[in-house]
């Protein structure tokens, strides 16, 4: 039901209303952050539109509904890039597909994920597609970067926005989904406005990310050179969580909030605050910039595909000096 989705309630209103009233466009683009929710609603719309029990929401239990939920729906379908990209074969097909009447359902619907990855020929060929529909079917294009998308096709679909859901809502869903009040809060304030990423973080039994921090933090200012080569076997193993370097990132960003005298109800990790108001006697407010400013170089150079060991070897050995160039 609409109900699993974390947050988003006026999306939700809206998509009902137009299921409810019957007008349903051809094309939507469903544009947000990532693991905010977008491809679970873009599935729960399809479920909502075609199910056979419930109007203006889905039951999961009638034969619809299980099938798109298996992924075996004749008439609702994911489309995936291949790769790196969505290629002009995947919107041939979609295009040859979507001509056939439904078999099984009141809409042929089709979910691309990532469309701001088409190739500039599949971007033509959707965009053929979306000027000549055939028959009662509907497209939802899923993108982080709306402006990244042809405006010919931008201008044939509806838009859709996602934000960022507050730390509040995240927290209280997890607690009505069996997870404690002191978890709960945790990955609400990891999760920075992320369902998605808020529910992958609950299914992860390793240990509090945190553990690592002051070693982390230690070796980045200098204060403890000893520790430099374990840091460098750990960076491999702390990066495979998503938000390993926004995690530090956050804790840099509330150690700047409390040096410049803000007080604890403004900052991510608020219940840490006389930590960090002990750990921010150690630092200089230029000091805090510039190590927020290494570690936002470092991102960008894990985005471009660089070994985040060769990422963070080459911020130390710029914040030791060693490096003539800079990041």
């Amino acid at each position: 039901m609409f109900s699993d989705v974390i947050g988003h309630d006026e999306v939700i209103k809206n998509l009902r209303n137009v299921i409810i009233s019957e007008r349903i466009a051809n094309g939507y683009i469903f544009s947000g952050p990532d693991e905010v929710g977008k491809e679970l609603m873009a599935i729960s719309f399809a479920k909502t539109i075609n199910c056979k029990e419930m109007e203006g929401d889905f039951c999961d239990k009638c034969v619809s509904c299980r099938r798109i939920n298996d992924g075996n729906h004749t008439d609702v379908r994911l489309i995936i890039p291949e790769g790196a990209k969505l290629k002009i074969e995947q919107m041939r097909f979609l295009k040859k597909q979507s001509s056939y009447k439904s078999l099984e359902s009141s809409h042929k619907i089709y979910i691309i994920r990532d469309a701001d990855r088409m190739t500039l020929e599949a971007a033509n060929s959707m965009l053929k597609t979306l000027e000549e529909p055939s028959g009662v079917v509907l497209f939802i294009l899923l993108t982080t970067v709306y402006n990244a998308l042809l405006p010919t096709i931008r201008s044939r679909c509806q838009l859709v926005r996602f934000s960022l859901v507050p730390q509040a809502t995240i927290e209280n869903d997890l607690m009505n989904r069996g997870i404690i009040e002191s978890k709960a809060r945790w990955l609400a304030i990891k999760s920075q406005g992320k369902p998605g990423k808020a529910l992958k973080l609950a299914k992860d039994d390793k240990a509090n990310p945190d553990e690592d921090l002051p070693l982390i933090l230690s070796v980045i200012t200098q204060r403890d050179k000893g520790h430099l080569l374990e840091v460098f076997k750990r960076v491999e193993e702390i990066n495979k969580t998503e938000d390993s370097i926004e995690n530090i990132l956050s804790w840099y960003r509330d150690l700047l909030l409390v040096k410049n005298g803000c007080n604890g109800n403004i900052l991510t990790h608020d219940d840490e605050f006389p930590r960090l108001q002990e750990i921010a006697k150690s630092y200089s407010v230029i000091e805090l910039e510039n190590l927020i400013k290494m570690l936002l170089n470092m991102e960008n150079l894990i985005k471009r595909n660089i070994n985040p060991v060769l990422a963070m070897e080459v911020m130390m050995f710029n914040k030791y000096g060693s490096l003539s160039t800079r990041l």
